[in-house]
């Protein structure tokens, strides 16, 4: 029996689609760039069947964050 994923799991994505659904956008980002991200914010990441899942929500987020702290630097 397989492992339910969680009650998020409608947000729930893959680095690469993570990568995929950034890249038309303004501030597109590496699958490098989304794992530190990951890293970086300690956002929890469900693994099954050999994929790691991810909150889209929680990355938007990180990168949001990131973005405001490199526009504060400057």
């Amino acid at each position: 029996m397989a492992t339910p994923l969680p009650s998020n799991a409608a947000d729930l994505v893959t680095t690469k689609e993570i990568v995929a659904l950034l890249r038309p956008t303004p501030y597109p980002a590496s699958e490098s760039t989304v794992r530190r991200w990951i890293r970086r914010y300690d956002i929890p990441v469900t693994r099954q069947r050999g994929t790691c899942w991810v909150s889209f929500t929680d990355i938007l987020e990180a990168q949001r964050d990131e973005y405001e702290r490199l526009a504060d630097a400057v």
